[in-house]
């Protein structure tokens, strides 16, 4: 089979073609995970971005915050919501037009990327209570832009490009990931932490990111918790397509979270129910 290529250049300036964050939550991600930084800080930043400051109220005061209180300030929004939900309200609300878009080479129809990623987000939210270690706050960023780098590599996928990766996979027994890597000499976690990194996001939402699919590789806790999230996502959306999911879940990665199989079939059912009450809040961004 003839050998197609996809410059590096290309794949650069399609990164850096992306529109840019907002500043304000770019700024809000470095401060969440600045120690230095106190609730007051956050409230300060919010307070003077008007629509952030409208998106955070909204959700702070819809059903899915679970108290029938309003909050009617900034302050009050993110003492209710934690510094982590505001953070990915933040991020959410700058991706998701985004995230939005429809990827054929991948199999995602529009909106539908999107889905998958605020249920790896969800994923990430529930799982600090099933596990023994300490989870960071930046995993839930990570986890909803774990396929971040699809939107870029998506572009690439020709149907020659397809049929190579089709190939690899069939005849050499190479896992898509592999694959990927082989034909285009990326794949779409490593691309997904460079626009992580374009976008100057934290260094462990880029390391979370990059190897979401194999997370030793990242020696960072916030690796498994991904990987975990992406399963989770995997399965809510083959439970609601009527689908079975058997995911292979490495037991390496649920030694280090401290997480046993009984732990994990408790998350699977917290996280489907929890789906549905924070695809609500989403849906308002």
């Amino acid at each position: 089979m003839k050998t197609l290529h996809v410059n590096a250049g290309d794949l650069i300036r399609a990164v850096q073609d992306l529109s840019p964050l907002p500043a304000s939550t770019v700024r809000l991600t470095q401060m969440i995970v600045d120690s230095r930084c106190g609730l007051n800080d956050v409230t300060e930043l919010i307070a003077y971005d008007q629509a952030l400051t409208m998106k955070l109220l909204r959700a702070a005061n819809s059903a899915v915050s679970g108290s029938h209180e309003p909050v009617g300030n900034v302050g009050e929004a993110v003492a209710r919501m934690g510094t982590a939900q505001v953070l990915t309200l933040a991020v959410a609300s700058g991706t998701k037009s985004a995230l939005q878009a429809g990827i054929p080479g991948y199999g995602f129809a529009e909106g539908a990327l999107w889905r998958h990623s605020v249920a790896a987000a969800v994923g990430a939210e529930v799982t600090p209570a099933h596990c023994q270690v300490e989870i960071p706050a930046e995993s839930f960023t990570a986890a909803l832009l774990h396929d971040v780098g699809k939107l870029v590599l998506g572009r690439f996928l020709t149907p020659e490009i397809l049929s190579q990766i089709d190939h690899a996979q069939s005849v050499d027994g190479l896992s898509r990931l592999e694959a990927e890597a082989r034909v285009l000499s990326v794949h779409h976690a490593q691309l997904g932490g460079m626009i992580a990194r374009h976008w100057n996001l934290p260094p462990r939402v880029v390391v979370g990111i990059t190897h979401h699919h194999a997370p030793a590789g990242g020696e960072d806790v916030i690796c498994d918790v991904t990987y975990v999230a992406n399963h989770i996502a995997k399965r809510i959306e083959s439970e609601l397509d009527g689908r079975r999911y058997d995911p292979d879940i490495d037991p390496e990665v649920m030694e280090r979270l401290g997480l046993t199989e009984d732990g994990m079939e408790d998350l699977w059912m917290v996280a489907i129910a929890r789906y549905f009450e924070v695809k609500m809040r989403y849906n308002a961004v």
